[in-house]
């Protein structure tokens, strides 16, 4: 699901650019591109190569560039241009059974969304109970670049984007 996510939080920072900045002693620097680092937890320790241009990727081409260099890392094989450059962080606890998590920001970006695990749990739909799948996303962001009207914002661009995935989506 790491793709899907990946996608949702780029459509985010599209429409919340403040999100993919960077802090800089006593001003803001807006990043043009969107370069998504995803951590992995590699054998010998956590490490967060950048999918470069991540805007320009199709979901299928997002979970490729995923596998690839999350395969790379857990055989050491990342080159620096691997691991530079990153704009913004997207972690994946719930691929070890996490449900809720706090993730620290990779400096000097703004922001980093982890996605939790999926699980099955009863919810109110229309004045009824409902089983639905479920996971919860967390997110970690520098007050001194944004604060919570633009951190929900791009939390609920993010959900309706999640939400709105399904079978037809290209």
């Amino acid at each position: 699901y790491l793709s899907f996510v990946v996608k949702a939080v780029i459509a985010a920072l599209k429409e919340f650019p403040i999100m993919n900045s960077s802090w800089d002693g006593d001003k803001i620097l807006l990043k043009k591109c969107m370069n998504i680092g995803i951590a992995v937890a590699a054998p010998e320790g956590l490490i967060v190569p950048v999918i470069h241009n991540a805007d320009s990727l199709s979901v299928t081409a997002m979970a490729r560039a995923c596998r690839d260099l999350t395969e790379r890392a857990r055989q050491g094989r990342l080159t620096l241009e691997d691991v530079t450059g990153g704009t913004f962080t997207v972690n994946n606890t719930g691929a070890l059974g996490s449900v809720l998590s706090q993730p620290i920001i990779n400096h000097p970006q703004v922001g980093i969304l982890t996605s939790e695990s999926i699980q099955r749990r009863p919810v109110v739909r229309e004045d009824a109970i409902a089983i639905r799948s479920i996971m919860n996303v967390c997110f970690s962001f520098d007050h001194r670049v944004a604060d919570g009207f633009e951190a929900g914002g791009f939390l609920q661009v993010v959900k309706r984007c999640l939400e709105s995935m399904g079978p037809e989506t290209p």
